[in-house]
């Protein structure tokens, strides 16, 4: 066994687990408008059962749909007609050998008052965050009535088959309020000492016991609040806390970290790396007897293995690897770590759940969530040979999905290596996983059995003479190059010509464009020593990245004082510089510049494609990834597989 540790047999509680890999709760956005439990959901956790994890934590769920409704697809378990979805559910993940607990939660001064119609309920009359709604400081009465929502949903969770249920006094959210000396100003016996402001987790566990007797309860908290403001949680306040939970008999401790003003420290974008928070968890396991389950930005089986054999934590709590693969733990104990697709940080999923309120979706696996309508391959190839053109993450993704279908691939790439675009998109810091993702993909396509032919410009003859049904076309795009004066000067360059390190500009640089590319760009260039001046068309640079990578990406680029023009349109570049207009006023300015780098995104490169489509005698020619239209990774890997699935 490569893993020992990982794949030892554990125990919480009276619950006996097949290893000691734990699915961690994470927002989907799957349940209906009523926080029911819906085929989706039940599919997307089976999944991750079927994966080889010994339990699953699901997302946080409701107890109260009155005063605390944080979204409006949250799952919830506040009425009796939330059982039997919940029991299918259960019933699901149970079938794979894999335990299953119900994370309970009540948002208080975090939930959504345009959702409940009401006005939000906090332990004190302190906002989450500034500019939010300041909630009604809580009544005595209250408490009781929300305590026993948390006690009611417990005894519905028992019913529908639940091997137990997790408190969630992390991240923010009600419980952790109370835990709180900033949000907690009580002055009665809920605030002031370490027993008073944990006394409503105490008494709602008192209550589930009472209830239910040897029912596992465990509890959620963040171990070190990480956020620099009076009155937030450092580790030693966590750590008597957790003490006092010990006492009130919870089976075990599920240790994050962050808090509603620090959210990187509980999901992290990439360029946190693993274990950088693995001595919150160590000092947990040290004070308590309890077993402690901990997340430490696990992106590789090695990793866990080493953080039960430092003992880090009793199990390692897995987060976004079971998005990236909810076939981590089986892959790792069949020996096919080399074939685990790991999550890359980019926070795509965070994105589109907490941004844009959508259902959760992973960059590099096209099926997280959408496992209804991608139950299963059709084993329809027969043979059949297959030319997928361009080996980035669309034809990649294309031929793998192709040649696990039975299809006979040939994967026709112009440079000589695969990757595509992946291979510039690894070069900025901290992008390192990316590289690893190339790495994966490579070895899954060897796996299947395709024929990767490299440093081959794919012409018409060469596909027509492997006789092929049918052509993936993925080659990719090209930078935009507006129609500008100035832009075929010697001191012009791209974005991608310098992350790659084929050109090296001169002097003060010009980085037109603020986009991802664009910030990682300006990035490299003032490590190098080079002054940067940095235009961008939005009203504020970074427009259309999420905040959390945005903000991580700033707080490495502002400090080289970067002269940044937001709201200026490029209108002529010259050997002085480039001329910038003003988009509000109109005003016209020179910028001083030895050279002007261009990060303005992509264009698929139509005259390609269509010279192929044209040409080739076959009527199933599928466009995928920036052939079809210019996007990023997550766009680029959904639009293989599903080129891959439906061809």
């Amino acid at each position: 066994m490569q893993y020992p540790r990982l794949f030892s047999r554990g125990r919480i509680g009276s619950l006996i687990l097949k290893n000691r890999g734990i699915m961690m709760p994470m927002a989907t956005n799957l349940a209906d408008k009523d926080g029911i439990v819906t085929q989706r959901l039940i599919r997307y956790y089976q999944e991750r059962a079927r994966g080889g994890v010994a339990m699953i934590i699901h997302e946080y769920t409701g107890v109260d749909d009155v005063d605390s409704i944080p979204a409006i697809h949250n799952l919830r378990i506040a009425r009796d007609y939330h059982i039997a979805p919940m029991e299918e559910l259960v019933a699901a993940v149970h079938l794979y050998d894999c335990k299953i607990i119900a994370q309970l939660h009540h948002g208080g001064a975090t939930s959504n008052p345009n959702l409940t119609g009401r006005q939000n309920i906090a332990p004190s009359a302190v906002p989450i965050a500034a500019g939010r709604p300041v909630p009604r400081e809580m009544t005595l009465e209250d408490i009781r009535r929300v305590q026993d929502k948390f006690i009611a949903a417990a005894v519905r969770c028992k019913k529908a088959g639940y091997d137990g249920v997790e408190l969630h006094g992390a991240h923010g959210y009600l419980i952790a309020q109370f835990f709180s000396k900033y949000y907690n100003r009580r002055q009665d016996q809920y605030g002031g000492s370490t027993e008073n402001r944990a006394r409503f987790l105490t008494e709602i566990i008192e209550g589930i016991k009472e209830k239910l007797g040897d029912f596992p309860v465990l509890v959620r908290m963040c171990g070190d609040e990480m956020t620099d403001i009076e009155g937030f949680l450092s580790l030693q306040d966590g750590l008597e806390i957790a003490k006092v939970l010990e006492k009130a008999g919870i089976a075990a401790i599920n240790i994050s970290n962050g808090s509603s003003l620090n959210a990187d420290a509980n999901c992290e974008p990439f360029s946190y790396q693993p274990g950088w928070k693995k001595h919150v968890a160590k000092a947990y396991k040290a004070a308590l007897t309890i077993p402690v389950i901990a997340t430490n930005t696990i992106k590789a089986p090695e990793f866990a293995e080493t953080l039960l054999e430092e003992e880090i934590c009793d199990f390692v709590g897995l987060g976004r690897s079971q998005l990236a693969d909810p076939y981590f733990m089986k892959k790792a104990q069949c020996g096919e770590s080399k074939e685990i697709r790991k999550c890359i940080g980019c926070l795509y999923c965070r994105e589109r759940v907490l941004r844009d309120g959508l259902p959760v979706r992973c960059a590099v696996n096209a099926r997280t969530a959408r496992e209804v309508e991608f139950d299963a391959l059709k084993l329809d190839g027969n043979g059949q040979s297959v030319a997928v053109v361009g080996g980035g993450p669309a034809g990649m993704e294309a031929a793998r999905v192709l040649a696990k279908r039975g299809f006979d691939v040939t994967l026709l790439e112009k440079e000589a290596r695969l990757g595509g675009t992946l291979n510039i998109a690894d070069k900025p810091p901290f992008k390192d996983k990316i590289s690893r993702l190339v790495d994966t993909m490579s070895v899954q396509l060897k796996k299947q059995g395709v024929k990767v032919r490299l440093d081959h410009q794919a012409t018409v003859e060469e596909i027509c003479a492997l006789k092929p049904v049918g052509v993936v076309i993925a080659c990719g795009a090209q930078p935009i190059i507006p129609d500008i004066p100035g832009l075929d000067g010697d001191n012009i360059y791209l974005a991608e010509e310098v992350v790659s390190g084929k050109v090296k500009p001169k002097g003060r640089v010009a980085v037109v464009g603020s986009g991802l590319t664009g910030l990682e760009t300006a990035e490299i260039l003032c490590q190098q020593g080079h002054q940067i001046v940095l235009v961008e068309m939005a009203r504020e640079i970074g427009p259309g990245i999420f905040p959390a990578i945005r903000n991580d990406e700033l707080s490495r680029l502002l400090p080289y004082n970067p002269a940044i023009y937001a709201g200026h349109r490029l209108m002529e570049a010259n050997s002085q510089g480039v001329m910038v207009e003003n988009l509000s006023t109109g005003d016209r300015r020179q910028l001083k510049a030895d050279s002007v780098v261009l990060a303005l995104g992509i264009r698929s490169r139509v005259e390609l494609v269509e010279a192929l489509a044209s040409a080739l005698p076959y009527g199933k020619i599928r466009l995928a990834g920036d052939a079809r239209k210019g996007g990023r990774i997550a766009d680029a890997i959904r639009d293989g597989f599903e080129a891959g699935y439906t061809f």
